[in-house]
């Protein structure tokens, strides 16, 4: 075990001669109620604590409606820290979890501390997907059927008084036998996470990832990606002005903690999704398509071969097979002509076309599509309606030519 900065200091007391009370750590990075985010590695010694500021003013999104200003970038970089503890390859390293978890005070009164009553919790669960940005991609916890509150938030205030009365940092890598998550948040075997803090049965935690989690807004690719829940044990104050109202017992999704691949942790809000005319369109389907992962651009959902951004930008139904409406070719004269409808609102800013042509689907030679006729590409303006684009392509030697789009969001 490493000597503390504690112990150190009292052994050198001692030696010079000095009596002296017991030290105690007090950490100004951190305070009862704070987020706290934490790594393990099952059968590794060291932890890692990030003190991530007060739970109920800085990451209570959804409680307090939706609020792109509670969006929070880089708030620290733990990439030194991740490497010092798990080695170089921490990014890649699929046996790293990290969870979340936040408790005030194990107190079963009723007293509000910045709108929270005793007891609540802040927990995360792991995302599932991408998904959309300002939406949960993980399964709401729900404690309604038990009553777990006291021990779990004995156990979750007691993690935090570890990291307090133990380091000055706001990160902190901490031996086990210090850390004591592996008892707190235990593995019933590799991979396989038990109850955590006494509450949360298959633990909290995301499993790290051999490739990037994914691209999360404007966090960029991300290894970690963990939906944050604050889950009330009451839902009545001191009086009526302190009532507290929402979901008793089940919780609110309240934003999305991200770890990026550069050690950066940030944190997405409800209000961080932003206007895009392709969820504009998407959303007209609900009523058809009421699985929110059916509406996300790369899905296909009525399986005809387009995903979700295809049909948006050739005007399909994502509901229904439509493949009429891929390019057609006409081959007739001199040249080939490749023919199209495109969306006006799905044009530059929200997504790049690209049409590529092939003799031999090897070689491939790019044409940007803009929004005005340019070069090989025509495009005609139809009011409201899409426009009609053709691409010609000369047909030299060639005998046949295929073609594809390419589309970007």
């Amino acid at each position: 075990m490493r000597p503390s900065p504690y112990h150190m200091l009292r052994n050198t007391l001692i030696a010079l001669g000095f009596a002296c009370a017991p030290l105690h750590a007090q950490n100004t990075f951190f305070d009862a109620g704070d987020l706290i985010l934490f790594f393990q590695k099952p059968g590794d010694n060291d932890t890692i604590y990030v003190g991530l500021g007060s739970a109920p003013t800085l990451y209570r999104g959804a409680a307090s409606g939706p609020d792109a200003g509670l969006q929070q970038l880089n708030i620290v970089n733990i990439n030194s820290e991740l490497t010092s503890a798990f080695g170089a390859g921490w990014a890649s390293d699929t046996s790293i979890y990290a969870g979340l978890i936040a408790c005030r005070t194990s107190s079963t009164g009723v007293a509000v501390t910045n709108g929270d009553p005793t007891r609540t919790f802040y927990v995360s669960r792991a995302r599932e997907t991408v998904g959309t940005l300002g939406q949960a991609s993980s399964t709401t916890w729900d404690l309604s059927l038990s009553n777990p509150f006291t021990g779990g938030a004995t156990q979750i205030v007691s993690f935090g008084n570890t990291f307090e009365t133990n380091y000055t940092t706001k990160v902190a890598i901490s031996p086990v036998e210090i850390s004591t998550i592996d008892n707190q948040n235990p593995f019933l075997a590799p991979g396989i996470q038990d109850t955590a803090f006494n509450a949360f049965g298959g633990g909290i935690q995301q499993a790290g990832s051999a490739t990037a989690f994914g691209t999360m807004g404007a966090a960029g690719e991300v290894e970690f990606a963990l939906d944050l829940y604050r889950v009330l044990s009451r839902t009545t104050g001191t009086n009526s002005a302190s009532i507290i109202t929402g979901p008793d017992k089940i919780g609110s999704y309240e934003g999305t903690v991200v770890v990026g691949s550069d050690g950066n942790v940030s944190f997405l809000t409800q209000g961080e999704a932003p206007s895009s005319t392709f969820t504009t369109w998407a959303d007209t389907f609900i009523a058809a398509l009421p699985n929110a992962a059916d509406r996300e651009p790369g899905a296909d959902p009525d399986a005809d071969g387009m995903n979700n951004l295809m049909e948006f930008v050739l005007n399909g139904n994502p509901a229904a097979s439509d493949t009429a409406i891929a390019p057609t070719l006409d081959a007739s004269g001199a040249n080939f002509v490749f023919s199209f409808s495109r969306r006006d609102d799905s044009e530059s800013p929200e997504t790049t076309l690209e049409f590529q042509s092939s003799p031999d689907l090897v070689t491939w030679t790019p044409v940007t599509v803009g929004a005005t006729s340019s070069g090989s590409v025509s495009v005609t303006e139809n009011g409201v309606s899409p426009d009609s684009i053709t691409v010609t392509v000369g047909k030299g030697s060639n005998t046949m030519l295929f073609g594809r789009l390419k589309v970007v969001r």
